[in-house]
């Protein structure tokens, strides 16, 4: 079980349990809005010397001190994780299914909104076919919401927080 936390004008509000299940590892997120659609998300990897990274979110995008990720108006997910370019684009024939030189991915919100659906791999940081499968919990607002619009971006910012847990620790 993770706590969600929502952060007003330095106030925290705690926002309820909700049980997340992760194939690499567990994230906890909390949301901070500004405009509509726009804010910041912290997702923190399970683990006790973990600490939470921090990304920015706009319309059609997300970006953190080690990712910037961009939806372009080809469908595309594309962008930078440290140094290494993402690349994934929407299926036309499913648009829940993204493919491309960065891993191949389905990303599903789940039928009561609350959390997003995660399968397939992604090749990141020299790692052939990472398994990213996953359920990751939304939270609620404008923020949140931008999310649910572009799930692949939460999949993708929540694998690369993993990837920088597990960095920290070796």
């Amino acid at each position: 079980m993770v706590q969600l936390r929502e952060y007003f004008g330095g106030a925290e509000r705690p926002t309820g349990m909700r049980p997340i299940y992760l194939s690499l590892l567990l994230a906890a997120a909390c949301a901070t809005s500004r405009a509509p659609g726009s804010g910041t998300v912290a997702l923190k990897s399970f683990g006790p010397a973990a600490r939470p990274e921090t990304y920015s979110v706009g319309k059609g995008l997300i970006s953190g001190s080690n990712l910037e990720l961009r939806v372009d108006d080809a469908g595309c997910t594309r962008g930078f994780y440290r140094s290494e370019p993402i690349n994934l684009c929407r299926d036309a024939a499913d648009p829940n299914h993204w493919v491309g030189a960065s891993g191949d991915l389905i990303v599903v919100p789940s039928p009561d909104r609350k959390a997003v659906n995660v399968q397939g791999w992604m090749n990141i940081r020299g790692i052939q076919q990472l398994d990213v499968t996953q359920v990751i919990p939304l939270g609620n607002g404008p923020t949140w919401d931008e999310l649910r619009r572009n799930p692949v971006l939460l999949a993708i910012a929540t694998t690369t927080t993993d990837l920088d847990a597990r960095r920290s620790r070796a």
